[in-house]
């Protein structure tokens, strides 16, 4: 089978290092495969829009939901992005995510069916409004276009007792579908001494906390009690991710 064509979506503010570095991965690990990246934009102030115009193979969409809580918002922005992709299959990389490895498109993206309509990285947590406690993180979540908006829900419609994304799961499983889903494991290969993060699933780094340290880390540091800031995570992270992709300044 002939690798499928792919939109490639993320959300970002003030995000510019992680986004270049996610187009960059992108490109080195598509191969020959047709593809688009689209970044919906919530009001970078970081250089950001200016540097995504300037790629030819990204489209930048800009949404500002001032009023609506973060989760609502990123899910929001997520389905707009969907809304608009040139092709049939759609994955959504959290902004400070990207792929590490050269078949994480063909262990998702060219195994969905009906019979499995969404792929990408498991996430166990108890959450009240979904009895499975597991679901496809929208970290890494493949899917189809043309489930959007039935099987496929990026936005919260629980409130708090469910996550961005995680409707779509709860759907799928009720509609007696199943998934395609890759384990989160520890990235030992960027250990920065926190002892679950940064995480590797089906061949997509993910960072965790990066949007939430650049706007809240104090509220951040006071639910890991000091374990994850900027000084003593993000910044040595970021520090061995430009030693091991270098020229991603």
């Amino acid at each position: 089978m002939s690798p499928r064509p792919v939109s490639i979506l993320t959300v970002t503010r003030d995000g510019l290092f992680f986004t270049r570095l996610l187009l960059e991965r992108v490109r080195a690990t598509v191969r020959d495969r047709p593809y688009e990246v689209i970044v919906v934009d919530q009001g970078s102030t970081d250089g950001t829009i200016a540097w995504c115009r300037a790629q030819p193979d990204l489209r930048v969409l800009r949404q500002r939901n001032w009023f609506r809580r973060a989760g609502h918002r990123h899910g929001e922005a997520a389905e707009r992005g969907a809304r608009a992709a040139r092709h049939e299959h759609v994955v959504l990389l959290d902004s400070d995510a990207f792929p590490i490895a050269d078949d994480w498109l063909a262990t998702s993206v060219d195994l969905i069916d009906d019979a499995r309509p969404i792929a990408g990285a498991v996430f166990r947590s108890p959450h009240r409004g979904n009895p499975h406690g597991w679901y496809i993180h929208p970290h890494f979540m493949a899917f189809r276009k043309r489930d959007l908006g039935g099987l496929v829900v990026l936005r919260k419609l629980r409130g708090d007792d469910t996550d961005t994304g995680e409707e779509a799961t709860i759907r799928v499983l009720a509609a007696g579908r199943g998934v395609i889903g890759h384990e989160i494991a520890f990235c030992a290969a960027f250990d920065v001494g926190h002892p679950r993060v940064p995480t590797v699933a089906g061949g997509v780094f993910h960072c965790w906390y990066t949007s939430r340290l650049l706007h809240t880390e104090q509220e951040v540091v006071r639910e890991t009690e000091g374990q994850v800031s900027r000084a003593r995570y993000l910044d040595p992270l970021m520090a061995k991710l430009r030693a091991a992709y270098p020229g991603n300044d």
